[in-house]
């Protein structure tokens, strides 16, 4: 199993880099790390490095949204030998310890309130190539083409930060695993 941690977009709406962004005395990706990491073999993060974590560059390009991201984790995770990707973006917290074991079984899932938390298998890459080349930059669009299983999450309190009063939600929430 291989982790994708997905850090590599513009961070408009935030109006800084968000995978910096801090809290509880962390910059987000570092809470990312901490959360994937024991959950998976190996960690990449789509975007700019993290202390040491390998760093993949959009596939087939940059600034094609999450499609690159997950594209360029599962064409790796199928080079390095791996079985399936688990994605998540920088910017969800605080994320599930057993996200994994949520997410994993057979085909690709998606979580329904937070979908660029997902579980693809490796044989999908070049479906998703195909699906970025025919023009598909939605991740609605590649949930239906993959035929993802849909996990509900409404539990879990996830903090989507695409706004600096999200992150100000995310720090007056308690942290539940």
């Amino acid at each position: 199993m291989l982790g994708a941690i997905m850090a590599g977009g513009r961070s408009r709406r935030f109006g800084a880099d968000k995978a910096r962004a801090q809290w509880n005395g962390e910059a987000l990706i570092a809470h990312s790390v901490a959360r994937l990491a024991p959950q998976v073999d190996a960690l990449v993060v789509c975007g700019p490095s993290w202390r040491g974590v390998a760093a993949l560059p959009d596939r087939p390009a940059p600034d094609l949204g999450p499609l690159a991201a997950i594209n360029a984790a599962l064409h790796h995770g199928a080079a390095q030998g791996f079985d399936a990707v688990l994605s998540v973006p920088v910017d969800v917290q605080p994320l599930p310890d057993a996200l994994c074991t949520l997410l994993a079984g057979i085909g690709a899932a998606v979580l329904d309130g937070q979908k660029a938390i997902g579980w693809w298998p490796v044989a999908l890459a070049t479906r998703l190539d195909g699906h970025i080349a025919a023009g598909g930059r939605s991740l609605d669009s590649w949930i239906a083409v993959a035929g993802c299983r849909r996990i509900d999450d409404t539990a879990w309190g996830l903090v989507n930060v695409n706004r600096p009063d999200d992150l100000q939600r995310l720090i007056d929430q308690r942290e539940t695993p």
